[in-house]
Formats: structure tokens, C-alpha cells, sequence
């Protein structure tokens, strides 16, 4: 099996902890639930139309439904915000990333294993803050949700910290999915972003199991590519299937670099992160 090459620049400043590890909801696909027969997390397009049978109004579902299907999907997520009741938005949610008790994924112990100074995602689940909870890394973890006020202590201290830009379903009030939802988290908490833009404009990042469609990603990158040009790249692990064009515009506005595997072939991705840490690890001990 032939995985992707992770560049020896990226290897050494993952392991001098000088890069920030971006989660999405690819990281969360591989776990399974406690649940009999067991389920795994739904994709981010998988969750949309799973919350279709909580909109009220059956038009709205169906107009939802159909800008789900054209990918269009923070329309959609807005239509659906819209139409639901709160408590059942809150119930839904819950059911969705809660009640099912899902247990990390062989990703999740690469992650931890790799042990970067500062995690950023944008899952609403708690697989990985549990996780980091538990075992070897027991006191050695602290979330901060975008609306807790802590996030800059926790940066400058020794403690590894766990950035939940959208939300955890801890709090399904707070919880960032559709367009209005964005606006009024930047707008209500702007501490919470000014810190994270500062991150992302002092450190590389590299993206695992992101889309790269999201708003806050693509406005974060560019305003960062645009304030402070840079020569190191940040870094995405992707599937293939971008044409060159659309690869060679990420890599001018955002300056991101894409680490491609086969499409659909998810174990590749996972083999490539065991090398990476296997390389970040090894980097470490001859560099204490």
C-alpha cells in the first residue's frame, strides 16, 4: 500500500509542537457507538437530512432537502435551524453525538499519540475531548468551546488545550451550524476569534478529515494569506479528485498545500498517519 509523502518540514514542526492539528467530522468517521447493532457518526451531509424530520413546515423540508442534495449545504443547514422547534433541535443533536456513546477512533489515538500542543476542530462531538481525558493523557487536556473565556490561558500555559471553534453538543444551544449561527458567534465572542486567527496566522496547520468548505476556514486562510504572505504552506490530508486548477487556486489564496490519497480509500489515510507519527515520534527522539 503506497501512502502519501508527509514533507520533512512539516514532520519537524509538528514535533517542535510549532503546528496545530485541524479536526473535521472525517476524524470522528471511523468510530463506532456502544450502541447493538453499533453505528458510526453521520457525515456532515448524512446529519443535515437526518434533521429534516424535525422541520415543521414540510415545504421548508423539502426546499432543504433539495439544497442538500445540490451540496449546497450551509443554505440548507439555515433553512433547517430555521424550522425546528429549540428542544428539538436540542434533542436531535443529543441523539445524534451523544446518546450513541461513540468510542474514539484508531485516528483519535494517532492524534493523541502525536501529542500536539493545540488542537482546533469543528466537531460537535466529544469523542476526542473524552479521549484526551482518560488514560495517559488524564489533567493533561483542557477544552475551551468557542464561548468559554479561557482560551488564551490555556495557550500560554503547558497544558494541552482542545479548540471547539462551532460548538460541542455539551451545550446544543450553542452549537454553530447554519450561516446566521456563524455571524453571531463571531459577533458575540470576538476574543474567541481574534485568538484563533492568530493562530492560524503564527502557526502551520494541517487539516485531517476537513472538508475545506467550510466558511471559517476559507475566510481564516485567506485573510492570513493576504495580512502575512508566507513560504511555509499550511497542509490538508485530502482525497484525490480536485482538479488541478482548483489545486493550484487553494494553493495561491490560502497557501495550502494538499497531501492526496485514493478516494474512498480511507485506510490509506489512517496508514499515513501512523507514518506521520511514526516520523514525528522518531524526530523527537533524536531531536530532544
Amino acid at each position: 500500500m503506497t501512502t502519501p509523502k508527509w514533507p520533512e518540514s512539516l514532520v519537524a514542526e509538528i514535533a517542535e509542537r510549532r503546528c496545530i492539528l485541524v479536526l473535521g467530522a472525517g476524524v470522528s468517521a471511523g468510530s463506532k457507538s456502544l450502541t447493538t447493532p453499533p453505528r458510526r457518526p453521520a457525515t456532515w451531509k448524512q446529519f443535515l437530512t437526518n434533521s429534516l424530520k424535525f422541520v415543521r413546515v414540510k415545504t421548508d423540508a423539502d426546499e432543504a432537502e433539495r439544497l442538500i442534495a445540490k451540496d449546497q449545504l450551509l443554505d440548507a443547514a439555515q433553512i433547517i435551524v430555521d424550522g425546528m422547534d429549540d428542544a428539538d433541535f436540542s434533542k436531535f443533536i443529543r441523539d445524534e453525538l451523544a446518546t450513541p456513546r461513540f468510542q474514539p477512533s484508531k485516528i483519535h489515538e494517532i492524534i493523541l499519540d502525536i501529542d500536539p500542543k493545540i488542537v482546533v476542530t469543528f466537531n460537535y462531538d466529544e469523542i476526542y475531548d473524552m479521549y484526551c481525558k482518560q488514560g495517559k493523557a488524564q489533567e493533561g487536556y483542557n477544552i475551551c468551546r468557542y464561548y468559554d473565556s479561557h482560551a488564551i490561558n490555556d495557550i500560554r500555559s503547558t497544558i494541552r488545550s482542545i479548540l471547539k471553534a462551532h460548538g460541542c453538543v455539551s451545550d446544543p444551544s450553542k452549537v454553530v451550524l447554519s450561516r446566521s449561527q456563524y455571524f453571531n458567534a463571531r459577533r458575540n465572542y470576538p476574543s474567541f476569534y481574534a485568538i484563533l486567527d492568530a493562530l492560524f496566522l503564527t502557526n502551520t496547520l494541517l487539516f485531517i478529515g476537513t472538508s475545506l468548505g467550510d466558511p471559517d476556514i476559507q475566510l481564516v486562510l485567506e485573510n492570513v494569506n493576504i495580512s502575512a504572505p508566507s513560504s511555509h504552506p499550511h497542509y490538508a490530508l485530502v482525497e484525490e479528485g480536485r482538479h488541478s486548477s482548483i489545486k493550484a487556486a487553494m494553493r495561491k489564496t490560502y497557501n495550502l498545500e494538499l497531501i492526496e490519497y485514493p478516494a474512498g480509500q480511507h485506510d490509506v489515510a489512517e496508514a499515513a498517519l501512523e507514518e506521520l507519527k511514526n516520523s514525528v515520534l522518531g524526530y523527537r527522539f533524536t531531536h530532544p
